[in-house]
């Protein structure tokens, strides 16, 4: 489908106007509003307000702020977790389609392992043995646990290419089995790649506000989940202080 027609899909153009505007929020949003959301700037508590406009939480932190930076930090989990699993997805499953044999065999194997290893299990046993976890390692457990279901989508692609035409008459020209995967295989999966991204982005980002909210994610860098953790660690809509979740 041609660009021209997709913008005739509002329900597509819709997502994209509110994926930019989240974008644009996390990453022009802490330029602008220039307030550290580690430091106390008031008292605990106060609720929103042309001052603080998300109020402040329980150590007298300005919300908005935490807000603005847990995007963005989110975004960069998301963004960081999508290119290890989409990297070694695209790398495996090409390499798995065009060798096969046992290297295939290998291959589907070890993608089988990580599809059984849920990101979960592997952040409880880094939680037991870190007490600090930043950004970086929480987006490396994601990626690398969520590799193995793309590396086989990637693999049935690519076999599917193979089986064409013009792949017999590369391999007589003497075109070797790199080639054929740089030029042959992967600008054709290009857009699947693009829909993998989209799709592995978002499972990213709600992975680690879940990993982070039930305490075995992020310690370190502010992200959307740990505000969220923040929030009910202080047990906050119980108390009335509904701005910490807005």
């Amino acid at each position: 489908m041609k660009i021209p027609g997709i913008l005739r899909i509002k329900k597509f153009v819709i997502g994209i106007a509110i994926f930019a505007a989240i974008v644009l929020t996390g990453l022009i949003g802490p330029i602008f509003y220039k307030v550290d959301p580690g430091r106390m700037v008031d008292r605990r508590y106060l609720p929103p307000s042309t001052k603080y406009p998300l109020g402040t939480d329980a150590l007298g932190r300005d919300v908005l702020a935490q807000f603005l930076h847990g995007i963005r930090g989110s975004l960069l989990v998301g963004s960081v977790a999508s290119g290890i699993a989409l990297a070694l997805a695209i790398f495996l499953g090409t390499i798995a389609a065009v060798f096969g044999g046992l290297v295939d065999k290998a291959i589907l194997t070890v993608s089988e392992i990580f599809i059984i290893i849920p990101a979960i299990l592997l952040m409880m046993v880094l939680a037991a043995y870190l007490p600090e976890r930043n950004l970086w390692l929480v987006a490396f457990v994601i990626g690398i646990t969520s590799w193995g279901g793309w590396a086989r989508g990637f693999r049935s692609r690519s076999m599917s290419i193979l089986s064409s035409e013009y792949i017999n008459m590369a391999v007589l020209s003497g075109a070797s089995r790199f080639s054929i995967i740089v030029r042959d295989i992967l600008p054709v999966i290009s857009p699947y790649v693009l829909a993998a991204f989209a799709m592995v982005f978002s499972f990213a980002v709600m992975s680690e506000v879940g990993l982070t909210v039930i305490g075995i994610g992020m310690t370190k860098d502010i992200t959307l989940g740990l505000v969220l953790y923040i929030a009910q660690l202080y047990a906050n809509i119980t108390q009335g202080i509904w701005w910490t979740f807005v």
